[in-house]
């Protein structure tokens, strides 16, 4: 890894905000700026309506950063943007956890996230938690209370960037840095074999997988996200 690397920036998943990155984030080998994208969290401003759009938001905070100095990293929805912000200068390696090269939404989880929020959001834990994690019911609660300090239809508007966004593929092939692909064998929204076949379709990616383990393995499996992590940060310093 370049010796002017300084930072890991970490984008969030659907309906999701800053705050899910917190149990990771002390594990990691490198300080990590976890920001939320516009009308989640403390974030304002109006929703991004596309993945393209989030990556370019991401890129003018990239722009802070001298070249080859983020490793950026993202979560479903945001692995998304992250794909899409790879060829910012800034950009020294990708982590991305959850990620597929499309992401199509259940037509249901869609009608729900528009019709009532609530239970959009009860969907998406039910299926993206582990139900073998021996903390599922308190991890659910913990992300549906963070869940909620999104902006009114932020995460209707979400999942709709994430169905629309059809460039995965193409963005993947044009990656040339090194990444790192995480995915949980229990994820029932993005599944393994599929961040595994993102995975082949980028030169320089490496792919694992964590074993009782859904879409969340910030939150779920939290000590060994960050030592997967850190090992690949180690391996870009040789």
């Amino acid at each position: 890894m370049p010796h002017q690397t300084k930072l890991i920036m970490a984008l969030h998943g659907a309906g999701m905000q800053a705050g899910v990155w917190g149990s990771l984030i002390g594990g990691l080998a490198l300080p990590c700026q976890a920001v939320s994208f516009p009308g989640h969290g403390r974030t304002e401003g109006a929703l991004l309506p596309s993945i393209e759009k989030m990556a370019e938001w991401a890129g003018t905070r990239l722009a802070d950063h001298p070249p080859q100095s983020v490793v950026l990293m993202g979560h479903s929805m945001g692995a998304l943007a992250a794909l899409e912000a790879a060829r910012h200068p800034a950009v020294a390696a990708l982590v991305l956890m959850g990620a597929v090269a499309k992401m199509p939404v259940h037509p249901e989880l869609l009608h729900q996230a528009g019709a009532d929020p609530d239970t959009a959001v009860d969907m998406i834990l039910k299926w993206g938690v582990s139900p073998v994690h021996p903390q599922a019911a308190a991890v659910r609660a913990v992300l549906k209370e963070q869940m909620k300090t999104t902006a009114p239809g932020a995460l209707l508007s979400d999942l709709k960037a994430c169905h629309a966004y059809q460039r995965g593929e193409a963005a993947a092939q044009e990656i040339r840095q090194p990444v790192l692909i995480l995915s949980g064998l229990d994820d029932k929204l993005t599944r393994s074999a599929e961040g595994q076949a993102l995975a082949g379709m980028i030169p320089a990616a490496q792919f694992h997988v964590l074993p009782d383990c859904g879409h969340m393995p910030m939150v779920e499996k939290p000590a060994e996200t960050a030592s997967g992590i850190n090992v690949f940060i180690e391996g870009l310093a040789g």
